[in-house]
């Protein structure tokens, strides 16, 4: 597996490599690169599924300039410390955010970036016959969902481009209607549902399956059916979806890990989860950034390499009684006691988040260079929101199957299933209550919580709350915090892609 993750990831960083000979005298006859690369390119299957895993590629920077630096810093799983000096994360975590904010810029490039080279494949396959044709569009246009889903919910309405463009041509697209994004997004999905595989073998696992289209799919529709579109018919369609994937999981496809923690070492890359993106160590800029980017400090005997040591604090929501100790997840997720394996002797540290780090680990060649990969789509996500599909459908408690199934996170997390006796039953509001907890213990750091507390409506009243009670000389937040309101609920569109086209698009409301 992981020497398949190598091939594919470092075969795509780049098409100019792929023109290399070991000939000096054929090196000095490449056509330029800026010139002629994508004509001479795409010549052959070969050469179409490198293009595919270039979009994958440009995947990897996901979990940490979206899931991390935007979905988690927005939410209320990290609180960040207003900065003596200029730090993007803490203007996105307190709320401060400008059109000039580098990290937004960055994210809004990398997810247009995925889109470029979904658009190109596309373009490049259509003239070829081979058995792949389809496949190879399917997994183009899963992955260019994948980033206009971040794209919507980050910024509302965005530029829809399903096809390569010159300079000129781009700076007149239109920013497009919300509800015409998730059309756009359904219908990239739909497809690639329909013509992907279910399974691959061996040597290609990681890449996208019928069923992680049909559960990004669900998560669209469940998306749709809260803020900011309010669509009640869209409940009904990610039942749907879930449902399928929910029968297709087992122990060959994906699962609900009988232990949390094994969730996230690289022994498990693609053992459990629908989707998730491949990293590997070894020096090559192939390694996942996430245990560093959220860590404080790490031990020689847990890391070659220290955290990054950013300027935020884990709330008081994720200890004490609130989150207690007997949760298996608990422990799993965030760290602030450092044991010496070898003196037993015990440091206490800050507070910290190691999800992602493998205490213990060696051979990794630097910071960034950590083996396992990132859970995009986990079985756990599908069980719960089949959960809340199944308790939106009533008025009143949920069906037994609702609790059946957020029963399968609780008592994998050693913690007391729930009856229909249990408050958390007693009705459609308390049973969305408690899956909004459930979800948010089981995904703290993957970058879902802001998300999920957008589409249920709760993001306003809970993150001004949240600020409100955060208090201290360099923490941000106070009783004074000001009211959140929903212009907050997305970002302001960079200042360089408003000065490409100046006055063509509007900034979004509240933003300068």
């Amino acid at each position: 597996m992981k020497s398949y993750k190598y091939f594919t990831y470092a075969a795509a960083l780049g098409l100019a490599g792929l023109l290399t000979t070991a000939c000096s005298e054929d090196i000095l006859y490449i056509p330029p690169v800026a010139n002629n690369i994508a004509d001479e390119f795409y010549n052959s299957e070969t050469q179409l599924n490198q293009a595919v895993l270039a979009i994958y590629n440009g995947c990897l920077s996901l979990p940490e300039n979206s899931y991390w630096f935007l979905a988690e810093f927005r939410s209320d799983n990290v609180a960040a410390d207003v900065a003596s000096v200029q730090r993007d994360y803490s203007d996105v975590s307190n709320f401060n955010t400008t059109s000039q904010t580098n990290q937004l810029q960055a994210t809004w490039t990398d997810l247009y970036e995925i889109v470029y080279r979904a658009n190109i494949l596309q373009e490049k396959v259509e003239p070829f016959t081979f058995a792949r044709v389809e496949q190879f569009k399917g997994e183009a246009r899963f992955l260019r969902a994948l980033a206009y889903f971040d794209l919507v919910r980050y910024w509302g309405a965005v530029p829809i481009v399903e096809k390569t463009l010159g300079i000129e041509e781009a700076k007149q697209v239109p920013r497009s209607p919300v509800a015409d994004v998730y059309k756009f997004i359904v219908d990239d999905l739909t497809f690639a549902a329909a013509n992907l595989p279910a399974s691959y073998g061996t040597t290609e696992k990681g890449r996208a399956t019928r069923w992680a289209a049909k559960a990004l799919l669900a998560k669209v529709y469940l998306t749709m059916y809260g803020y900011p579109l309010r669509q009640a018919s869209a409940l009904p369609l990610a039942k749907q979806q879930l449902a399928d994937v929910y029968a297709a999981g087992g122990a060959s496809t994906f699962s609900v890990a009988a232990n949390f923690a094994d969730l996230f070492k690289s022994a498990n890359d693609n053992k459990y989860a629908v989707f998730e993106l491949q990293y590997i160590s070894g020096g090559t800029g192939l390694g996942n950034p996430i245990p560093w980017q959220q860590g404080q400090v790490f031990p020689t005997f847990w890391s070659p390499f220290t955290g990054f040591q950013a300027d935020f604090t884990l709330p008081p929501a994720l200890f004490g009684a609130n989150w207690p100790k007997i949760d298996k997840r608990k422990a799993a997720t965030l760290d602030s006691v450092i044991r010496n394996p070898t003196t037993n002797a015990i440091t206490a540290g800050r507070p910290q988040l190691t999800k992602f780090l493998e205490k213990g680990i060696t051979g990794i060649q630097n910071r960034t260079d950590y083996p396992n990969n990132f859970p995009i789509i986990r079985f756990e996500d599908v069980v719960l929101m089949y959960a809340e599909v199944l308790g939106e459908e009533t008025s009143g408690p949920p069906p037994a199957m609702a609790l059946t199934l957020i029963n399968l996170i609780r008592k994998r997390s050693g913690i007391p299933e729930y009856t229909a006796a249990s408050p958390e039953a007693a009705s459609r509001d308390a049973f969305r209550a408690a899956v909004l907890k459930e979800r948010r213990y089981e995904f703290i750091a993957e970058g879902q919580r802001w998300h999920d507390l957008v589409r249920t409506g709760n993001a306003i009243s809970v993150m001004t709350a949240f600020k409100r009670s955060t208090t201290g000389t360099t923490a941000t937040g106070g009783a004074n915090f000001r009211q959140l309101d929903e212009h907050d609920l997305i970002f302001p569109i960079p200042l360089l892609e408003l000065r490409l086209n100046p006055g063509f698009w509007e900034q979004n409301p509240g933003y300068n």
